[in-house]
């Protein structure tokens, strides 16, 4: 994973947890409805922030025309499209949370609101939930998460870059081996079928053990060599600044081979994914449409 990706999902991790705080901070704030309350007035504060998060959903639905019409194609690049549709995905329920000071109606649990504005607010948050499902596979087989679409056979290319990782070990024969070996069992995984997702659970376990594993074992091979040839102080922190870099090569290529060989499960999930995400749009606008409707006609 490049730093810009890294960057990436940091920023986005950062974003969902600063959203997270807050929903969860203004709970005691909100419900008690002494500020407002959702909407009894046309020009109110509950009203307004019904209606703001109600445009930024609906302004979700301008990324797949972005990407499908013509004529918005000289409008923008499609990542920073993407990248809003992401934003607006989040910080649009957040403010239709805040528009319904979190009263949600429950039957027998909490009959309290209005049944249509409780499914309004399911297929929401439905809507929203999937689509984090669904950032994290897109960032699974595209080269960065607003970069374009990849195939297994760029992730492989990529994969050869770095195959002369292991070359560095030579004086790490069990890490040499055990890398080599990780690489031919995943590249035989990734060309079995039948048993796609306990292949694609195993990679991802492997790499992670093998991730915190092999540095620790080159770490005691370092020093035991530094402490047979009486390393100088000096030539100690040498080798600790050079450990520091043979832990990245090893978690990189580690890396690297795992999404070659989970590439072909992650774009099978996304097409899934896709399925099941498009409906509940749909859904979201249309009893979003109705609860607006029913609002002002009764």
């Amino acid at each position: 994973m490049s730093a810009k990706t890294q960057s990436e999902h940091l920023h986005w991790l950062v974003f969902i947890g600063i959203v997270a705080v807050i929903t969860l901070a203004a709970y005691p704030v909100l419900y008690p409805q002494t500020l407002y309350k959702p909407g009894e007035q046309l020009f109110d504060l509950g009203y307004n922030l019904g209606l703001a998060g109600g445009l930024m959903m609906l302004t979700l639905l301008l990324y797949p025309l972005r990407k499908r019409v013509k004529f918005f194609e000289n409008f923008g690049f499609l990542p920073s499209w993407f990248k809003w549709h992401m934003v607006l995905g989040i910080l649009g329920p957040l403010t239709i949370i805040f528009h319904s000071t979190y009263h949600v109606y429950i039957p027998y649990i909490h009959p309290i609101g209005s049944p249509n504005a409780a499914v309004a607010m399911l297929c929401m948050l439905l809507v929203s939930g999937s689509g984090t499902f669904g950032r994290f596979f897109y960032s699974k087989i595209h080269h960065s998460l607003y970069g374009r679409q990849s195939t297994a056979n760029e992730l492989r290319g990529e994969l050869e870059q770095t195959g002369d990782v292991k070359s560095l070990f030579s004086f790490a024969p069990n890490v040499e081996k055990t890398l080599e070996d990780f690489r031919a069992r995943s590249e035989r995984y990734s060309r079995q079928s039948g048993l796609g997702f306990i292949n694609f659970i195993v990679i991802g376990f492997q790499s992670l053990v093998l991730s915190r594993s092999l540095p620790r074992e080159l770490h005691h091979v370092m020093h035991a060599q530094a402490k047979a040839n009486h390393f100088t102080s000096e030539q100690q922190q040498g080798m600790e600044e050079m450990y520091g870099d043979y832990q990245e090569k090893i978690v990189a290529y580690l890396h690297a081979v795992r999404d070659a060989a989970q590439f072909n499960t992650y774009e099978r999930l996304f097409s899934w994914w896709h399925i099941f995400h498009i409906p509940l749009v749909y859904m979201m606008v249309f009893s979003a449409i109705y609860h607006v409707y029913a609002v002002h006609a009764y």
